[in-house]
């Protein structure tokens, strides 16, 4: 069934069909909070936020416009409250990285994940949305509530970033 029809019938009262909304957007949503806030109980808690906050927003919800920008967009603002709750205030210092030996390869693995965690939020999210979920920059830009001009600067300054932290590498 579509997910507008899913909608008119969890307005009804219909259980089964928010239900159905549920499964149908849960590993997406909970996709995104686990790359913006890194895997464990943290992004399982936010995705469950995000729908609480559509249970709750039912009888608002317009069911003849998408429910995957909106979904996406309260995530990403459920991530954003939570990281901004957490945010470190030592900044990731420059470094100098050398050509990593293979068995070095999980050590950089792990520097570069801890630069990602440290990206403003936004950066993080533009950047991560795009090249690990492989989205166009109009969905980034649609899903972050922004314009793809945005997008394109949040990517490039967190590109910018990750070099001069990680030491040059590409």
């Amino acid at each position: 069934m579509e997910d507008r029809g899913l909608i008119a019938r969890a307005k009804a009262g219909d259980e089964q069909a928010f239900e159905a909304l549920m499964r149908r957007f849960e590993r997406p949503v909970l996709g995104l909070c686990t790359r913006l806030l890194g895997a464990g109980g943290e992004a399982e808690e936010a995705a469950q936020d995000v729908f609480f906050r559509l249970y709750r927003s039912l009888d608002r919800i317009d069911e003849e416009r998408a429910i995957e920008p909106w979904l996406f967009r309260v995530a990403w603002n459920a991530c954003r409250d939570r990281l901004r709750r957490r945010r470190p205030s030592v900044e990731l210092e420059s470094r100098h990285a050398v050509q990593p030996a293979r068995g070095e390869i999980g050590l950089v693995l792990a520097e570069v994940r801890e630069a990602v965690a440290r990206l403003p939020d936004k950066e993080r999210a533009a950047l991560l949305l795009r090249e690990v979920e492989g989205l166009e920059t109009a969905e980034v830009a649609e899903r972050m509530g922004t314009s793809p001009v945005t997008v394109r600067t949040h990517i490039s300054r967190a590109r910018v970033r990750l070099r001069e932290w990680l030491g040059g590498w590409q």
